[in-house]
């Protein structure tokens, strides 16, 4: 393990204002003494960064951190479609393991490193983030956008804490959970029994593991459709109209889950299959606002994000998975306090779409 030890003591006292002489003075120790420490050349006695760490206001952890291995090696998670060959990755450490997820090559979402050389199920990884960082990171698989705004709400109310938004239809998210390569599963299911479902469903990815399982939003999922309606679109029935083309979502996301449960209610009849690849609910609106699709199955929310009509076929309930041994210890515990601010929830109110009613509702599923 690389042991070199890395410090941020000039950002914090360019940050205050001070020159080198003026923190010298304050600390009773030479300019020279401070050149030093910020170059690297020479690390404080205990006592000297404790009283850096005063002056500064901050912990001396976060003058302070050992430098990260550059040969990290990470378990990798299997890559979703279109992301194969991607290099940039997010990192996690989910019981006591480096996970490595693939990131989309828009930089949408900063990475945490860079994979190089793969074996098998693990890969070599170059960070770009110092351990502490790395060890405070949630990763949460599931398809809610809600979760971008919570991400932020994490990183910007605590210190020891950050959340990376996995995006995952339900199955991918609960296949991730199983695995262990996710800390925190989202699904949505529909109808009023939809907490009792969550659970079973996490039970049978985790068999054996006392679980919580944890409302984030109610929401209304239908068919998204241009501005106006022109084609008249109205029913599930229409998905199987030969003029129509259907954004298609992954299988085992809940928008393709219920896309198959309307085609059979329909004389066991199969969708068609040409219409654009769409990832995630904001994905299925764009392909309808630009034209490239006429219909596709997401949440009222990402319709009117786009300025487009919404037919409702059901009601559902987002809910987050989360083992219950890591909810009473950071950094997963605060995503749950996240959810349970006032101001999140005041917050998740004034977007169109959700519901609120229901959010940080926790019910425990015992072990299987």
């Amino acid at each position: 393990m690389d042991t070199r030890l890395e410090n941020r003591v000039r950002q914090h006292r360019k940050a205050e204002g001070f020159s080198q002489r003026e923190l010298a003075k304050l600390l009773g120790v030479s300019r020279q003494a401070i050149h030093a420490i910020e170059s690297g050349s020479q690390v404080p006695s205990t006592s000297l960064g404790l009283r850096l760490a005063r002056v500064f206001g901050c912990a001396v952890e976060d003058l302070f951190s050992l430098a990260a291995d550059p040969g990290m090696r990470a378990r990798l998670a299997p890559s979703p479609p279109g992301l194969a060959g991607g290099s940039r990755v997010a990192l996690g450490r989910v019981d006591g393991r480096l996970v490595a997820h693939r990131l989309a090559p828009l930089g949408l979402t900063a990475a945490d490193g860079i994979l190089g050389e793969i074996d098998g199920d693990e890969g070599a990884v170059q960070p770009l983030a110092d351990i502490r960082q790395i060890d405070h990171n949630v990763l949460v698989a599931g398809c809610a956008p809600i979760l971008g705004a919570l991400a932020h709400r994490v990183g910007q109310r605590f210190n020891d804490a950050r959340l990376t938004w996995l995006r995952a239809g339900n199955g991918r998210a609960l296949d991730l959970f199983s695995q262990g390569l996710v800390h925190v599963a989202g699904l949505h299911l529909p109808g009023e029994n939809g907490d009792e479902d969550a659970a079973a469903a996490g039970q049978r990815a985790m068999p054996g593991r006392r679980l919580l399982v944890v409302n984030l939003t109610r929401w209304r999922q239908g068919l998204v459709v241009a501005a106006g309606n022109p084609l008249g679109i109205g029913s599930g029935a229409d998905l199987l109209r030969s003029d129509v083309r259907v954004a298609q979502r992954e299988a085992g996301s809940g928008a393709q889950d219920l896309a198959v449960r309307l085609a059979d209610a329909h004389g066991d009849r199969e969708l068609p299959s040409t219409g654009p690849r769409a990832i995630g609910h904001g994905d299925v609106a764009r392909l309808v606002r630009t034209g490239s699709a006429d219909v596709g199955i997401a949440i009222e929310a990402a319709a009117l994000a786009e300025g487009l009509d919404f037919v409702p076929l059901t009601e559902e309930r987002f809910d987050l998975i989360v083992p219950d041994a890591l909810s009473r210890k950071a950094p997963v515990s605060r995503l749950l306090d996240a959810v349970d601010d006032p101001g999140f929830r005041t917050e998740l109110s004034h977007l169109p779409g959700y519901d609120v009613s229901q959010s940080g509702q926790v019910t425990t599923v015992e072990a299987a």
